[in-house]
């Protein structure tokens, strides 16, 4: 996406080498750039301890202002334990953008920020990884799924707070009345703990889902994500915690309906418009809501093209580079 939609990018960061922090610099200071957007999301927050000497090097000998967006202001899981180091990380920075009200309160609340220094910047649409290509039965073709059977999605890296426990325990439910359906789990396991496959491979196994969950534990490409996507009828987001989803704006931007969690700052416009609410850790509404929309299948492509619409006009990238270049503006006269 990054070298399709932009004009000579530059791929310097190299968390295993300090020189890359020192190249970085060279390259900013011959493009005379004197801010720095960071998105700190699960990556960021576990490789702590190369970005952190990177702002500190930034700002203390180049003068560079930083600014930290943020996708989840707390580490989540395992990532809890870096809170230390990430509170220092983040005492570092001159700015900071979050996704929601919800968001900006948690960096107020347990990192003491000003609230001065914090924005809120919704987290804008996924569309460009339609390219047309796919349609629903050439992509369930290209995934090897049946035609004639319902898919659910579970889509993104496998992390315990994603709550994929629930949506086991939801399709056993479901599948006590519905055999018509399967759950397609396009999942990297790049940020998991080494145990965790295992046990939810054994969870499936122990509720006879064997023929139901469709595993495809592979990091995605770019250029497959459309097929997934486009073979699915409703994906859902069963987390415990989250501020926010990247796969829910893919969703959205390949009109697919949504199940997600009461904990989804984004529940105020999705409801019963764009997707339908469950509660978080609790299997049997997650199956209640997942079976309404599989049922309901003119509802169901209503709420995916609302979450389309919705999404392209009021979380569209224009909007959101107009606040970002605001912000820049101001921290440029400070």
């Amino acid at each position: 996406i990054v070298k399709k939609h932009i004009k000579w990018p530059k791929f310097y960061i190299d968390e295993v080498s300090p020189h890359s922090i020192i190249k970085i610099n060279e390259y900013l200071d011959r493009k005379n750039i004197k801010i720095i957007n960071i998105h700190v999301a699960t990556t960021v927050k576990r490789k702590v301890n190369y970005f952190l000497p990177f702002v500190l090097y930034s700002k203390q000998c180049c003068n560079r202002k930083i600014v930290l967006t943020l996708h989840d202001v707390l580490p989540f899981d395992e990532d809890e334990k870096l809170t230390p180091l990430v509170k220092l990380f983040y005492s570092l920075a001159d700015y900071f953008t979050v996704g929601n009200e919800i968001e900006k309160e948690k960096l107020i609340k347990f990192f003491d920020v000003p609230a001065a220094k914090i924005s809120i910047v919704p987290h804008g649409i996924y569309d460009l990884f339609d390219r047309k290509i796919y349609t629903r039965e050439s992509a369930r073709q290209f995934l090897g799924l049946p035609e004639d059977k319902k898919v659910i999605l579970f889509f993104g890296f496998m992390r315990k707070y994603k709550g994929f426990d629930q949506l086991i325990k939801a399709a056993s439910i479901l599948s006590k009345t519905n055999k018509n359906f399967l759950v397609y789990v396009s999942s990297g396991l790049k940020y998991a703990p080494e145990d965790l496959a295992g046990k939810y491979k054994d969870m499936i196994a122990e509720y006879k889902l064997q023929d139901v969950f469709h595993l495809n534990l592979r990091y995605v490409e770019t250029s497959d994500i459309e097929a997934v996507f486009k073979a699915s009828d409703v994906v859902a987001l069963p987390y415990t915690h989250a501020s926010q989803s990247g796969v829910e704006m893919m969703a959205f931007g390949f009109k697919k309906p949504v199940v997600i969690t009461d904990i989804f700052a984004d529940k105020v416009w999705i409801d019963k418009k764009a997707g339908l609410i469950a509660k978080a850790k609790d299997s049997k509404d997650l199956a209640e809501k997942i079976s309404y929309l599989l049922e309901n299948p003119k509802v169901a492509t209503k709420f995916g093209e609302y979450g389309f619409k919705y999404s392209t006009e009021k979380l569209g990238w224009d909007k959101i580079a107009e606040q970002f270049c605001d912000i820049y503006k101001k921290l440029s006269k400070s």
